[in-house]
């Protein structure tokens, strides 16, 4: 994927999926392990657990517009370089966080700086247009890669160095992130704008039937991703006897596979135009999951749910921003990406409120609404797709 890009445009997405992966880490390398860790602290209960996995999301959410409106403002590095600052300071106070307020307070400011849209939009602007799907490729890749490194290698380390351990990782990893975008990433050249940042540009966005479907589609999935690994890892401690550190026995057969299927649906898609086909399937396989869990409500169910939901998973995260860039005008980028990750960030919020719910209760709540949301989203994407035309 890097092989048509010049040394310069490698440097750019190099770096930015350096930062991007090491952001990353504050979602997906504690999802395995946070919940069982949570309930260890002081004044934990069940919703407060759910609330500090989730709160990281909710910041996020708040943020990422202004962040991306900001972005298109006053210059993509500088909001990028304070938000990747904040993020430091929230891993260091989660690291040392001893109850679960502080942990709240902690993943709050992990999430505050939300520059996610300013880094994409950043990648974009230093590419070119003809090679732009594969840098967004090699960026979505690294994400992936972060995802499958948490999932596998997470619960090993978290058992030999403890949780806290994890947040010091993330907090040393983007501060190195921090100085390559600083000293090594040059601030785009402004270009003669079609469209001027504006207010109005919220309405434009806001009315994208795109926009508002690709939306929530990241929102839908991220809510997912974070119910279910709120849930399961719980779920395997303490109902089925799991301990933390044999979970890999789980997650490595089923990230192989996923991963496994995902790159010949993700060129099939790309090379054959059939973007509605894969993305149909991704939706359906994890509908199937959150049903399969409800019937068997055991380990196996489970495990099946997993299984299903990271195949779905690694189908759609490549396409669904693939689709957005696709999608919008250059120079409203920023701030679409800003409304897309707060989409994001916001259905990951939720997903920790749900998992929290789930916990206090019982698995129906958990599934009743994974295949209801499964059922609309399928029904919603069929009808988006038949219209589309790429």
């Amino acid at each position: 994927m890097l092989k048509n890009l010049t040394k310069e445009e490698k440097k750019v997405i190099l770096g930015i999926s350096f930062a991007v992966s090491a952001r990353m880490l504050g979602l997906f390398l504690l999802l395995p392990v946070l919940s069982p860790y949570l309930r260890s602290l002081e004044d934990s209960t069940p919703f407060l657990i759910g609330l500090a996995i989730g709160i990281y999301g909710f910041a996020q959410a708040i943020f990422q517009i202004p962040f991306g409106y900001l972005s298109d403002k006053v210059g993509r590095k500088r909001v990028i370089i304070f938000g990747m600052i904040t993020y430091i300071l929230g891993s260091l106070l989660g690291g040392l966080a001893k109850n679960i307020w502080v942990m709240v307070m902690a993943r709050f400011v992990q999430g505050f700086g939300a520059v996610s849209s300013a880094m994409i939009a950043l990648s974009s602007d230093l590419t070119r247009e003809e090679v732009r799907t594969s840098a967004f490729a090699v960026i979505g890749s690294s994400i992936s890669l972060v995802f499958t490194f948490s999932l596998v290698f997470a619960p090993v380390i978290a058992g030999m160095v403890g949780v806290p351990t994890l947040f010091f990782l993330t907090a040393f990893l983007s501060l190195l992130a921090t100085v390559y975008l600083a000293l090594f990433i040059p601030e785009p050249k402004n270009h003669r704008r079609e469209i001027e940042p504006s207010m109005k540009n919220f309405v434009i966005i806001l009315m994208d039937k795109n926009q508002i479907f690709l939306n929530f589609s990241v929102a839908v999935l991220h809510a997912f991703l974070v119910a279910i690994f709120t849930v399961i890892p719980y779920r395997l401690v303490y109902e089925y006897g799991m301990p933390k550190v044999e979970h890999w026995k789980i997650y490595v057969p089923a990230l192989i596979l996923s991963l496994i299927l995902m790159v010949p649906a993700v060129v099939f898609a790309e090379r054959k135009k059939r973007f509605g086909e894969v993305f149909l399937l991704g939706v359906a396989l994890i509908g199937f999951g959150f049903l399969i869990y409800q019937i068997l409500n055991s380990l196996y169910g489970a495990i099946i749910l997993l299984v299903l939901f990271l195949i779905g998973f690694h189908l759609l995260e490549p396409i669904i921003p693939s689709l957005l860039t696709k999608l919008t005008h250059r120079d409203l980028k920023g701030l679409s990406l800003g409304f897309f990750n707060t989409l994001q960030f916001l259905g990951a919020f939720f997903g920790g409120l749900l998992g929290g719910l789930t916990i206090k209760h019982d698995t129906f709540l958990f599934t009743s609404f994974g295949m209801l949301f499964s059922a609309l989203w399928f029904i919603v994407a069929y009808l988006w797709l038949k219209a589309l035309r790429f």
